[in-house]
């Protein structure tokens, strides 16, 4: 489900993309201050490019830290103390630990890009308006990312690498 989900945020970021390049005026609200008003225009190229390589950026990122995860030393995996000796304790709950690692990075990764996908589309909407600016759905938008990543982040931390209850000590 893991990977569904972050495919489908790659998919409906291509998606995004296509549309801004045939959607967008050849003038484009590159940045935008504290304020949401423009501070930075670009063309049309310039922008489904930057967006583009931002996809693809991310894309890549979260794939290859997702698959590296099986071959990353002990000393790098971050996760709490408490419980990392148990995790680590046999070949079958270091299997576990590494799915779950690669899960987290699929999640996380396909949020983060799906959230950069609505920046996108506000971009998008904000290059057809007389007075372009983001507007408060951008601050809607990075609030409920930032309290759903800061949010499983504490779950990650508190509840998901845990030894679990019913754990055996063997």
């Amino acid at each position: 489900m893991d990977r569904l989900f972050f495919g489908v945020t790659i998919l409906a970021g291509v998606v995004a993309t296509g549309f801004a390049w045939f959607d967008l005026p050849d003038r484009v609200p590159m940045h935008f201050g504290g304020s949401g008003a423009v501070d930075q225009w670009g063309s049309r190229t310039q922008a489904v490019v930057t967006m583009g390589c931002i996809l693809a950026g991310l894309s890549l990122l979260f794939w290859l830290l997702a698959i590296w995860v099986p071959r990353a030393p002990e000393t790098l995996l971050n996760i709490p103390a408490r419980d990392k000796e148990w995790w680590l304790a046999s070949p079958g709950r270091r299997q576990r630990l590494n799915t779950r690692i690669a899960t987290d990075l699929y999640i996380l990764g396909g949020t983060t890009i799906l959230f950069f996908v609505v920046i996108e589309l506000l971009m998008v909407r904000a290059a057809h308006e007389s007075a372009p600016a983001l507007g408060g759905w951008f601050w809607v938008v990075l609030a409920v990312y930032l309290v759903g990543v800061l949010g499983y982040s504490g779950y990650m931390i508190t509840v998901r690498y845990r030894r679990p209850r019913d754990a055996d000590d063997g």
